[in-house]
């Protein structure tokens, strides 16, 4: 029996954009609860993402047949699938900034023989793209991957300095400035006391704000058109990190990320290739 197909103008079968939205967030949401890498169960799932367990199910069943996550059937638990594997270095191949910047990353891990991370803008984050571990016994450890807060890490800092107000007040109202440590700067005000003097010294820091025990310093990189388009972060324990270390650090930071900017411009596209 042959099919009848609806009517071009049949709108009632087609969900709102807003629906259309609400779903995807909602699945995004489950994604980002998985993002750990880990089992979760159905339960934690609802949790996590505030859905109703019928609605949690039907989604990430939905993912599952789609292929984005795995279950395991005994346990009840899903996991992101390998697919994201390969969207991430579909990702990793347009990242440009990464492959000009690694000699220079090296180069600053084996000065300084602290951990430094390559991180890029995100919509309410920064995210950690490369990280070199420090070669010292005692030294702090980051991976590829890992969100930074912009307001309290310094790699966040650098960026969030460069970005125009109106992004930094999204970031204000949206994240609400939450505190990871006791020393966490939480009012917006402070904050941008903290943004203009990294805007001045061309570096930025945190101090136990992030994670106790440790500290950081950062600086941007900036693109051919002046924007602020990765941070890189030198970071370690805390005890070392004493005034004096943190300005001779900041002033290689920038010395090595002008040199980085300087190659960005030269491998820019010229507007007659587009």
């Amino acid at each position: 029996m042959p099919r009848t197909s609806a009517p071009d103008n049949a709108q009632t079968s087609l969900p709102t954009a807003e629906a259309r939205i609400q779903s995807v967030a909602r699945a995004k949401a489950l994604l980002d609860a998985m993002a750990g890498g880990d089992w979760v169960s159905l339960r934690d799932l609802a949790i996590r993402t505030g859905l109703a367990k019928t609605t949690a199910f039907n989604l990430v069943s939905a993912l599952v047949d789609v292929g984005l996550t795995e279950r395991d059937a005994k346990a009840g638990a899903y996991r992101l699938s390998l697919q994201h594997l390969v969207y991430g270095k579909a990702v990793e191949r347009r990242l440009d900034i990464a492959a000009i910047a690694r000699p220079h990353l090296i180069r600053l891990c084996a000065t300084t023989r602290e951990t430094v991370n390559l991180a890029l803008p995100g919509p309410t984050d920064a995210v950690i793209v490369e990280s070199l571990e420090g070669s010292q016994s005692l030294r702090v450890s980051s991976y590829s991957g890992t969100r930074a807060a912009y307001h309290s890490t310094a790699c966040g800092r650098a960026l969030l300095a460069h970005q125009p107000l109106n992004f930094r007040r999204i970031i204000y109202s949206v994240g609400n400035l939450p505190a990871a440590t006791s020393r966490t700067i939480t009012d917006p005000e402070a904050l941008e006391t903290v943004l203009e003097r990294c805007r001045t010294l061309g570096w930025a820091t945190e101090f136990e704000e992030n994670e106790m025990g440790s500290a950081c310093v950062a600086a941007p990189i900036f693109g051919p058109g002046g924007d602020a388009i990765a941070a890189v972060s030198i970071a370690g324990p805390s005890a070392r990190y004493e005034p004096d270390n943190i300005e001779r650090l900041g002033k290689l930071l920038v010395a090595s990320l002008a040199e980085i900017t300087a190659e960005m411009t030269h491998h820019a596209p010229h507007p007659s290739s587009k």
